[in-house]
Formats: C-alpha cells, structure tokens, sequence
C-alpha cells in the first residue's frame, strides 16, 4: 500500500515540514494501519535525524494520507524499534 506522510519537526528551533510517498506492507497495513505507517514514519525521521547531523530534534506532527495523526505513536516507537 501506497502512504503519504508528512512531517512537523523542530530541529534545534528551526521548524521544518516534509511530505513523501511511501510503501506499507500490504499485510502489516492489514492488522494495524497507524502502526505500520508509524513504523516507517520514524525510519524516515531518523534518515532526516542524521542529514541534520543528529542535531536535537522535537516531532511536533506526524500524518498519514493528510488525515490519520500518528504522532504520538510514532513517539511510543522509539523505544521498541532499533534503525
């Protein structure tokens, strides 16, 4: 399944937004959709974490297909996920 997530991030008081379409395993989508995208969400901010050069970063909002606010499950993610 195809998602687009946007995101509101506060890198060291700058903030920024980012919009990108990505790929959600059919089946992962299936049993829980605000995971699955959370899931790849936080993979994708912690690649724009490293080209700010691991620089102190807030999430402030993070959506899914302009609709669906997952921000605070992928805030729970960081503890469960390793990247």
């Amino acid at each position: 399944m195809r998602i687009v997530i946007e995101t509101m991030l506060n890198i060291e008081g700058i903030r920024g937004s980012s919009r990108g379409e990505f790929f959600v395993r059919d089946r992962d989508f299936k049993d829980d959709p605000n995971f699955a995208v959370a899931v790849v969400a936080y993979q994708w901010i912690q690649q724009q974490w490293r080209e700010s050069g691991c620089r102190d970063m807030i999430i402030e909002m993070v959506t899914w297909n302009e609709e669906n606010d997952i921000t605070e499950g992928v805030k729970q993610i960081r503890p469960v996920v390793k990247v």
